[in-house]
């Protein structure tokens, strides 16, 4: 399975190292683009384009792919599955630590994609309205109940995922998690088996 793997704000995709070597070790191909302004200063939304023509221009469109988001990479990831079409082609869909339900703390950023991710946005208003065209895809997001970053953390439980509950005593552990990649790594091979 080819593997896409988000990061979150001011990342890049070497956040993923840990866990792309974990995949890696499983038989997956795995994509950890950098997509900029990694701030997202001109917002989520202009990530998610950017997300889409990276896995168009690496992914030839008859390969399935799984997605893997991280914080703010969840949302970019969403508004690809959701408004940009690449529900078709995602057979499942992993939400590490996003907002899905906003975070308090997007209100200390200015950035666009910042206000994207606050409470009762307009963006995240559209995403719900959305939400149906994922029912094909199989759907798992991840909390730390001690994540200072998304806040309330059960803004990470989704109400449409398979919720599942890490102990990360920090939200940039959440990647490097064992139960985190341990559950991505069972379910990518379930899928597989399929």
């Amino acid at each position: 399975m080819k593997v896409i793997l988000v990061h979150g704000i001011f990342d890049t995709g070497r956040v993923f190292k840990h866990m792309t070597s974990k995949l890696e070790a499983s038989g997956h191909e795995c994509h950890a683009p950098n997509l900029k302004p990694s701030n997202a200063e001109l917002g989520i939304t202009d990530l998610s384009i950017k997300l889409k023509n990276y896995i168009d221009q690496q992914i030839s469109v008859d390969q399935p792919i799984a997605i893997i988001g991280f914080s703010m990479g969840c949302m970019v990831s969403r508004y690809y599955l959701q408004i940009l079409e690449g529900h078709e082609r995602t057979k499942a869909f992993f939400a590490i630590s996003g907002p899905h339900y906003g975070t308090m703390t997007a209100y200390f950023y200015p950035s666009k994609g910042a206000k994207d991710m606050r409470p009762n946005s307009r963006f995240l208003a559209d995403l719900a309205i959305t939400e149906n065209r994922l029912e094909n895809i199989q759907l798992y997001s991840y909390r730390t109940p001690f994540d200072a970053m998304i806040v309330p953390s059960k803004s990470s439980d989704w109400k449409i995922a398979n919720n599942k509950r890490a102990n990360a005593i920090v939200h940039s552990l959440m990647v490097r998690d064992r139960s985190v990649i341990s559950d991505i790594v069972k379910n990518l091979r379930r899928l597989e088996a399929r």
